[in-house]
């Protein structure tokens, strides 16, 4: 393994022999040992060299990912609860023209993804969003970076792996629950409930239960994982071919069972009016993450330049077209301002097999979801391991390229264990906060790169002014939603003080970013041609901050308080990490 260059005087450049997967030595980085603070982490970045070495340095393997394979990954891990949970919770809300809320939902999802299509083509190695904070940013936005999309692609496979294990007991009814679900602490049930009900553990409607068979799904999609990218790339294509299929037989049937003109007029089809379409696009938004997953993997990728934005664009593309048949087809057979779903629409009209084969379906192909969940989370792990941010057995590689200990750490023992008894109920928003924040640090780091401090910091002024631009627009964001829109929506009059600083912050934004563009130039680049350019850098970045931090504040703040903690945790370890490693070495 080649060492790597950061832009800080104050890095560790010792090397120390190790062994690699194969048992022969290589030069590995020490830990880095001398971080003292969080300044001097945070103007630590990743140079364009460290990056070409670990391209560079990736092992051999014949296994490469094509431009479908990718779509299969992005696909894959992208329509499922959009279409099986998301297009009948909205129906309450906006009825049938949430099927419009997905087109503008996609839409402000793709905002972020011009940043992702530009950075996977500039940057085609593995860490997504940790490595293009690392490269634009500095260290310290990298580790939050890190932390961000463990939420997104471990954290939530299992929390998904939990859900599926949940239908599976609805599906099979209670013996399966009794051998899988065995329930601790204080519970809770429905008001309604009975005597029998309240004696019953099971009857229980909390989510403090350990579930065996979640735990059990997590570990078989680790260790299919652990059986080589060739194996888990066949079973990824089709399953995701099954689930498309799926998905096209629920619209067919139910476009044929329609039972209601939605287009009969504006109040059938748009019952919630404008703010009804708002507020669904708001809920839909969370439909399309999963998205940037195959960033994780531009270092398995063919072509990874030229492959990657397409696969981006691609992914947002099919998940958008499908999505919109799905809401247009479940509108017509469900009950109008009834929360709904396929099978228990399809249950309602009487045709039973129909109900039977999506939900059938649905259990076969989510595990999907968690097996994708898991994929990128070794990767991220590995190039953390590489910077010397966390022990070197993370990116320990098997002949074929697969990072078998980081899944086995990860997979075998952390995410089982959450899967095993997680009660995720208080996890999913915290989820959305940090997939969002993960979208704002990647738009941040488009813009420093395009004004040249990506690597290095070139132009100080420039860094400065992307951080203020940043703090800003999310502080807008969140003004003009908690304080202006969000009470509008709901019929409140906005407080005036809200329409103050959220004028003023909004305003600031715009100026800065309009001064941004007019008083410094982008550097340009010799390959320039080859590479995907995000259009309209700096404004269409610092306009998806915007949204993203609009829809962060749309979740409560005692999950804000939920992922600060988490957060702080992460951090600390962070910090702590080269004091117990230095200690560890002077005790051997």
């Amino acid at each position: 393994m080649a060492d790597h260059d950061y832009n800080n005087d104050s890095a560790d450049s010792a090397e120390e022999e190790s062994s690699d997967s194969e048992g022969e030595l290589c030069k590995t980085p020490k830990v880095d040992t001398t971080r003292r603070c969080c300044f001097a982490a945070a103007n630590r970045r990743k140079t364009m060299d460290a990056v070409i070495a670990e391209m560079e340095h990736e092992p051999p393997s014949e296994t490469k990912l094509s431009l479908i394979d990718l779509l299969c990954i992005g696909v894959g891990s992208t329509v499922g609860s959009g279409v099986f949970v998301l297009t009948g919770d909205v129906l309450p809300v906006a009825g049938p023209s949430a099927s419009l809320s997905w087109i503008f939902a996609g839409a402000a999802c793709l905002l972020s993804g011009f940043a992702y299509m530009e950075l996977s083509a500039r940057l085609p190695t593995r860490g997504s969003c940790y490595t293009f904070s690392y490269h634009g940013l500095g260290e310290l936005w990298a580790v939050i970076g890190a932390f961000c999309i463990t939420l997104e692609y471990g954290v939530s496979g299992a929390g998904v792996a939990r859900n599926w294990s949940r239908k599976m007991g609805n599906f099979l009814g209670e013996d399966y629950k009794h051998v899988v679900f065995f329930y601790f602490g204080k519970g809770t049930w429905a008001a309604n409930a009975t005597a029998a009900e309240l004696d019953d553990p099971y009857a229980r409607t909390d989510h403090n239960y350990m579930d065996l068979s979640a735990a059990f799904l997590t570990a078989g999609c680790t260790l299919l994982l652990m059986g080589g990218l060739s194996l888990s790339k066949a079973v990824v294509n089709l399953m995701t071919l099954m689930k498309v299929l799926l998905v096209i037989f629920m619209v067919i049937c139910g476009f044929l069972g329609a039972s209601q003109n939605i287009f009969e007029s504006g109040e059938v089809f748009a019952p919630g009016g404008i703010s009804g379409v708002v507020n669904a696009t708001t809920l839909l938004f969370f439909g399309f993450i999963g998205f940037d997953e195959v960033c994780c993997l531009s270092s398995k990728a063919k072509n990874a330049s030229r492959t990657m934005p397409l696969a981006l664009i691609g992914t947002l593309g099919i998940a958008a077209v499908v999505s919109f048949t799905a809401q247009l087809a479940i509108s017509l057979i469900s009950e109008p301002g009834k929360s709904s779903d396929f099978g228990t629409a399809f249950a309602d009209k009487g045709w039973t097999v129909v109900s039977w084969i999506v939900c059938l379906g649905e259990l076969i192909l989510l595990p999907l979801v968690v097996l994708l969940s898991i994929l990128p989370q070794p990767e991220v792990s590995a190039t953390m391991a590489t910077d010397r941010l966390i022990p070197s057995i993370f990116r320990k590689q098997s002949s074929d390229g697969t990072f078998v200990w980081g899944l086995a750490l990860t997979g075998l023992i952390a995410l089982v264990a959450l899967a095993l008894a997680c009660p995720f109920s208080i996890l999913w928003n915290v989820i959305s906060l940090g997939v969002l924040l993960s979208f704002n640090l990647s738009n941040a780091s488009l813009i420093n790169i395009r004004y040249g401090n990506g690597g290095v910091v070139s132009q100080p002024r420039v860094a400065k002014l992307v951080f203020v631009i940043f703090v800003s627009a999310m502080v807008a964001g969140y003004i003009n939603w908690k304080g202006i829109l969000s009470l509008a929506l709901h019929g409140k009059m906005p407080y005036l003080a809200s329409f103050i600083l959220g004028a003023a912050f909004t305003l600031l934004t715009v100026y800065l970013t309009i001064h941004l563009a007019c008083r410094y130039s982008q550097i340009h680049e010799e390959n320039q041609e080859e590479i995907f350019h995000a259009p309209c850098v700096p404004f269409i970045p610092v306009l998806a901050i915007y949204i993203n931090s609009t829809l962060m504040a749309d979740i409560e703040w005692k999950d804000h308080f939920v992922l600060f903690m988490m957060l702080g945790g992460w951090l600390l370890l962070y910090l702590l990490y080269p004091c117990l490693a230095r200690k560890k070495s002077l005790e051997v």
